[in-house]
């Protein structure tokens, strides 16, 4: 068995070199605790040939391009740094190291799925490391400024530590069915920093999402975010339920929970002034339609507006989007009037983010874009008020107004025998502003006169 040990010192990294090509055809390569190695602007291949082919790295392996690995590499508390492509055909096994992939847009490619211990996407900004193949994460995933895109796989943090995920502006990722997961065994708050692909519809967004599961037991729960309208994948955003009016046509997420039966709650972010004003959350279910996924909870974090509701137990469809509540209106009772009177409306609206109110008709109102108008209709009318929210959504309600025409109401006969009942001639109008009542027996005699409109005659 041919073997390789590097024992470079850490002083003689800025001299240390290997050809442009480094291909160890089967060699087996020791790279030992503080040693070098560094390809020079080329690529790394390990190959397996007679059962040989391993990279055993204690130290650190600088490639300026490519690594393929068909052969086995085993790290441990060590560093492999790359600004290619990392292509994985073979074994790896990283106990607490580092993978640091500091190029420009790099892919995480090869045949065999890759467990990385601590995977560094450094690079600066706006780079992208895009996976053709499905990927773990058993430490830290850093995502820095860059961008994961996982495209059409998955990759999964398998540390249970809420921390595990760190960035300053980097996100993940996905379309179809990919998705970033994260495995939890806490109750505690799992950030899930999703976007949308930055080469797939531009310019990308960045929406995250929490999961806080319920119990500290084991699950797996998974996210990823679609940008644009969700009725062009199927999901019609105005189709909902009676508790909904409006569901997010900005974007939305496919939630998923592959592992475990907590329930969690879900806490989504999104940007007001972008976005719109949202209230709840809404699950496409059952029959086909955008369901309310219960009491929700306004708050802020990460620069963002946020919405939670807690308990989440059903992630199946996955689409979960942002929504809004309907609000009621009650244009308030019917009303009597007598022609001439007038009224004032009194509606109580659940909502004070109210963007416009509209009464119709407008006849004999006030105003008709204000809350309470006076109404003055000289015949009986429906009142309609519509009343539309800061969020786009439009609730209405009608009273009606029953006019009588002014008439004076004068009774023909009275009984003044002192039992409380019609023992005085008046007039029973109630409305009366101004009266005079004269009576006169037969022979013209006045006998009777008052000017008090609830007063009347006693017979004597």
């Amino acid at each position: 068995m041919r073997k390789v040990y590097l024992l470079l010192a850490a002083s003689l990294l800025t001299t240390a070199a290997w050809a442009q090509l480094f291909n160890n055809n089967g060699a087996d390569i020791y790279v030992t605790d503080g040693g070098f190695m560094i390809v020079k602007t080329n690529s790394l291949a390990n190959n397996l040939v007679g059962g040989n082919g391993v990279i055993n790295n204690q130290g650190t392996i600088v490639v300026e391009g490519d690594i393929t690995n068909n052969g086995n590499v085993v790290a441990s508390g060590d560093t492999i740094r790359l600004s290619g492509n990392w292509v994985n055909n073979g074994g790896y096994t990283g106990a607490n190291s580092w993978v640091d992939m500091y190029g420009g847009n790099q892919d995480i490619a090869g045949t065999a799925v890759t467990t990385f211990n601590n995977l560094n996407l450094g690079g600066g900004a706006s780079v992208k490391r895009q996976q053709n193949i499905d990927a773990v994460t058993s430490g830290i995933l850093a995502l820095n400024d860059a961008e994961l895109a996982t495209d059409a796989n998955e990759m999964l943090v398998s540390n249970t530590a809420a921390a595990a995920i760190t960035r300053t502006n980097g996100y993940v990722s996905s379309v179809g069915a990919g998705k970033l997961s994260r495995a939890t065994n806490t109750a505690s708050a799992y950030l899930f920093p999703t976007g949308s692909p930055s080469y797939n519809n531009p310019p990308s967004i960045f929406r995250p999402i929490d999961f806080t599961p319920a119990t500290a037991g084991a699950n797996t729960y998974g996210a990823m975010v679609v940008k644009g309208d969700a009725t062009s994948d199927r999901y019609d955003v105005t189709t909902v339920d009676d508790l909904l009016c409006a569901v997010n046509p900005n974007f939305y997420h496919k939630l998923y929970q592959s592992a475990g039966t907590d329930a969690s709650a879900l806490q989504m972010y999104y940007d007001a002034a972008t976005d719109g004003n949202w209230s709840d959350q809404a699950h496409w279910d059952s029959p086909n339609q955008w369901n309310n996924l219960g009491t929700a909870t306004a708050g802020n974090g990460l620069g963002f507006n946020t919405v939670s509701v807690a308990a989440v137990s059903d992630f199946t469809p996955e689409p979960f989007a942002l929504a809004r509540r309907k609000f009621t209106v009650d244009a308030g009772p019917d009303v009597d009037l007598v022609q001439g009177q007038s009224t004032t409306f009194n509606p109580t609206i659940s909502t004070t983010d109210i963007a416009s109110y509209a009464w119709t008709p407008s006849t004999a109102l006030s105003c008709d874009d204000c809350e309470g108008p006076d109404a003055s209709p000289n015949t009986t009318t429906q009142y309609t008020l519509l009343v539309t929210d800061n969020g786009g959504c439009a609730v209405s309600d009608s009273l009606i107004v029953r006019v009588t025409a002014l008439e004076l109401l004068i009774p023909t006969a009275f009984s003044p025998n002192g039992d409380g009942n019609n023992d005085k001639f008046r007039v029973l109008n109630r409305d009366v502003e101004k009266l005079t009542l004269q009576i006169f027996n037969r022979w013209g005699e006045k006998v009777f006169e008052t000017t008090d409109p609830l007063s009347g005659w006693d017979g004597m």
